[in-house]
């Protein structure tokens, strides 16, 4: 539970996209099953993991600044001279005291630091989980690409049986069964290729993961650039949930935070404590207060710092908003572009779609079997372009949900 308000954030960050995802097409994928496989990257992911160490190692040495300084003890034993002067003990028990700390200012520059660093944990969450949505897109369009090679690879086996019998009955010629036997083997080659492609893809998947197997078999992309909220909708959702900027918001905070740190160390610094001076029959006690003197100006140059880091941070986080929405507005652009080409394909298929006519005619004989062979062939490059066009326009979608975790 220590992490759930990042994944949270990240729920909170998709939750437009999702909402849209759910009036896509039929075709479109439970986005759930897509967002549990990327929370459970988030938590098997090694780099994540590391990252999450380091965090709470920052946080720990941010609490670690919060107390004031050990007090300083000392015992000095002197010797008289000459002979006669009685031995002297002196004893001192001091103790400084920070105004920063005292004042509170230390506390809340740590909470800025534990923000900067938690910021800097989201970002690297961030980046692992956009290459894990790629992942996942890429394992979909590995799955698409051979159900669709199986499909075709069980049709050219079945031309081959029956062409097989043909040619046992002499109804056909060598030449002819030769074309047949050659047009299931190049379905066969392309469907070991597309499945030693899928391997890869999962395999990658795993790597994120962990090294851990990851339950993601789906043939369906989460989402369509139709289902994507308004661009005004998306950019507001984007600077609220970007690691990015949020980062650059904690780091005014960090720096007007140390402003006052520097303010506070600017004041004399005061010590106090107890000094006893201990002479054969003659003893000394008492309270001790001591004070700086802050002559040179180096506080003060600490606050002139600290104010201009503060003016540098402001000018940074405008210029990442500024990126942000760049960045966002051409990958929305691209993505919708890419889907329109996609969506053309598949239109264009749907109406001109002549496989089971061709067969219908082959087994009529009203065309050739090299007609036909041709004809599917050119029908196949097609279906292929589509699934192509499909995975491309994926990507920009992924891409632009990476700029969303």
């Amino acid at each position: 539970m220590k992490y759930f308000w990042i994944f949270l954030s990240i729920i909170l960050a998709l939750a437009p996209l999702s909402t849209y995802a759910q009036n896509a097409s039929s075709d479109a994928t439970d986005f759930s099953a897509w967002q549990n496989s990327l929370e459970e990257i988030a938590s098997n992911n090694v780099q994540i993991q590391a990252y999450r160490s380091q965090l709470q190692a920052q946080q720990a040495a941010n609490g670690a600044a919060l107390r004031l300084p050990d007090p300083e003890a000392e015992v000095a034993y002197l010797f008289g001279s000459p002979k006669g002067i009685p031995n002297r003990t002196n004893v001192s028990l001091t103790q400084t005291l920070d105004w920063s700390v005292i004042l509170g200012r230390k506390r809340a520059l740590a909470e800025a630091d534990n923000q900067v660093a938690l910021q800097t944990y989201r970002s690297a969450l961030q980046r692992v989980l956009a290459d894990a949505d790629r992942a996942l897109t890429s394992v979909v369009y590995s799955n698409r690409l051979c159900s669709e090679l199986t499909l075709r690879d069980s049709i050219a086996r079945d031309m081959l049986k029956l062409y097989a019998e043909k040619f046992q009955r002499g109804d056909i010629s060598q030449l002819e069964y030769n074309k047949v036997r050659l047009n299931a083997s190049m379905s066969q080659a392309e469907l070991a290729r597309a499945e030693s492609e899928r391997i890869q893809a999962q395999l990658a998947l795993q790597a994120l993961n962990g090294g851990k197997p990851l339950d993601f078999s789906s043939a369906n992309y989460p989402s369509s650039a139709q289902s994507l909220p308004p661009m005004d909708s998306l950019l507001q959702v984007a600077q609220l949930s970007s690691p990015a900027v949020a980062a650059a918001q904690a780091a005014i905070v960090q720096s007007r935070a140390q402003e006052r740190v520097a303010r506070a160390e600017a004041l004399p610094q005061l010590t106090v404590g107890f000094q006893g001076e201990y002479i054969r029959q003659n003893n000394y006690s008492g309270l001790s207060v001591g004070f700086t003197l802050p002559l040179w100006g180096n506080a003060r140059q600490r606050v002139r710092q600290a104010q201009m880091q503060t003016v540098a941070n402001e000018l940074s986080l405008a210029d990442a908003q500024q990126q942000l929405s760049q960045a966002i507005r051409q990958q929305y652009a691209q993505a919708q572009a890419l889907q329109r080409t996609a969506d053309e394909l598949q239109e264009e298929l749907s109406l001109t779609s002549n496989d089971r006519l061709l067969r219908r005619s082959l087994e009529l004989g009203q065309i050739s079997l090299l007609d036909y062979l041709l004809e599917v062939s050119f029908y196949y490059s097609a279906r292929t372009a589509q699934l192509e066009a499909e995975r491309d326009a994926q990507l920009a979608l992924s891409q632009l949900r990476g700029m969303m975790y």
